[in-house]
């Protein structure tokens, strides 16, 4: 089967997990920018219109996070000393997370208890490239 690739650009991917107490037992997401994340990813699911994929699926997410302004000199080039990859919050599997309930509420998942393998990988952009992700799903074998 053919792998399915869509791009989501326009902010940094987005945590889904970590709850704060607002008071009387209510619990809401620590996140602010889940929403607008899911929608991101939900539209780019839904403008590929492909079928809801009802069997087991690999799924890979490369999660693409802006560079802070320490990773640029004064002149506005990048430092030599500047990470590739994005180690520190948010968390990688949080966000994976937040993408596959999105992929699913798109239509494009039929449940993501359908996901057989999944990665992902937390880097910075690079000069070309806007926040985002770029999501890889392929149909496996029943």
């Amino acid at each position: 089967m053919e792998a399915i690739t869509l791009t989501v650009a326009g902010m940094a991917p987005q945590p889904q997990g970590s709850k704060r107490h607002v008071g009387n037992g209510v619990m809401v997401e620590s996140c602010k920018n889940l929403k607008p994340w899911r929608y991101l990813v939900q539209q780019a699911a839904v403008n590929l219109k492909h079928p809801t994929i009802l069997g087991p699926v690999s799924l890979s997410c490369v999660f693409l996070f802006p560079r802070p302004k320490s990773h640029y000199t004064t002149k506005g080039t990048l430092r030599s000393n500047a990470p590739a990859f994005h180690a520190v919050k948010p968390d990688g599997s949080k966000c994976l997370r937040s993408t596959e309930d999105a992929l699913v509420d798109a239509g494009l998942l039929q449940d993501d208890s359908r996901i057989a393998i999944s990665s992902y990988t937390k880097r910075y952009c690079t000069q070309h490239e806007k926040p985002g992700a770029l999501i890889t799903i392929i149909p496996l074998a029943t």
